[in-house]
């Protein structure tokens, strides 16, 4: 049989969020469904995306009895461009949130405070993927992500560069490792994404842990970066809201990054062009992070709205963390 997976109003219309149905097709399945729940199910079904083992299905489509079939409603009350605003409008607040944490952190003194910053805020960042991956009827290794979170902060602390380069071993192991201890997550597809984002995290948190370590006695690495992600955030959030034919949210990001660097070598006293080279890679690093983004939260590269999910806007800083401390020694 297979597996069909509610959400929203549907899944408190079933009593559940799960339903083992016949079917050879995506579309017999769903008839199935909408056999035992009635007409309330199917008027929720005619404004729903179908999704099949984590990609967009098609009624024709065929099914095989272990493969799972997620129905999510887009709203569950209310208009669909409203729900969409609402959520935009939550992105953006936990955006702003989990920046003002690190600022915080950042002005405290001490790395101690900057290192639990980070690790809370990788810590949501992951949930928030794994979430999303729930939505699409997937799994995403939630609990080997955060431990690859954990052990990253504690080697970079103890072993320095070193420790970050030992990141990239923690990551493979432990994502692995969990498949091997976990059938649920030996499939290929749950694996795969699970590694890139345990390097990504455990990179970004190694990387910024060390550009306060490393350079903030002598400089103002951390701060310079903090804000190169406000100024290019702000920057992406108006040109999403107010779409220009002159310049798009990905080159206005990129330009915001490259000037709000030098703005913060030239507030700060430190070297000018060094940091413009730093921008322009914060800049790569923030454009190909929203692509990735997209990709891993919905299963295709979108480049022209923002992905679903709470913390969406952490996606390409994250990545532009990733890539921050061996810019840094490369450009200064």
């Amino acid at each position: 049989m297979t597996t069909v997976r509610l959400f929203a109003h549907l899944r408190e219309l079933a009593g559940t969020g799960r339903l083992e149905v016949d079917g050879e097709t995506v579309g017999e399945v769903l008839a199935a469904v909408e056999h035992r729940l009635g007409p309330e199910f199917a008027a929720g079904l005619s404004t729903a995306a179908v999704w099949r083992n984590g990609e967009a299905a098609r009624l024709e489509d065929r099914v095989k009895p272990d493969d799972e079939v997620a129905v999510i409603p887009p709203v569950s009350g209310g208009t669909n461009d409203a729900v969409a605003r609402v959520a935009v409008d939550a992105s953006a607040l936990a955006g702003v949130i989990a920046i003002l944490i690190l600022i915080g952190a950042n002005v405290a003194d001490g790395p101690a405070f900057w290192a639990a910053a980070l690790v809370a805020v990788l810590a949501a960042w992951v949930i928030d993927l794994a979430y999303r991956f729930e939505v699409r009827g997937r799994l995403l290794p939630q609990s080997a992500l955060l431990v690859v979170i954990v052990l990253s902060a504690i080697s970079t602390h103890t072993l320095g560069g070193i420790g970050l380069g030992l990141t990239v071993f923690i990551a493979v192991v432990v994502t692995m490792g969990w498949g091997v201890g976990f059938q649920n997550y030996r499939a290929l597809e749950t694996m795969a994404p699970g590694v890139m984002v345990a390097l990504l995290g455990g990179s970004a948190l190694g990387s910024l842990m060390l550009a306060r370590t490393v350079h903030e006695l002598e400089a103002h690495a951390t701060s310079i970066f903090l804000l190169v992600i406000v100024v290019a955030g702000i920057a992406a959030w108006i040109l999403d809201q107010v779409r220009t034919p002159l310049i798009d949210p990905f080159t206005g990001t990129a330009l915001a990054s490259v000037v709000a660097a030098a703005a913060g070598a030239f507030i700060w006293d430190e070297d000018l062009v060094g940091y413009l080279l730093v921008g322009l890679g914060m800049a790569v690093g923030l454009v190909a992070g929203r692509g990735f983004g997209s990709l891993i939260r919905t299963g295709r590269l979108s480049l022209s709205r923002p992905a679903p999910g709470a913390l969406t806007a952490l996606d390409g800083a994250i990545l532009a963390a990733a890539l921050y401390y061996p810019i840094l020694n490369l450009a200064l």
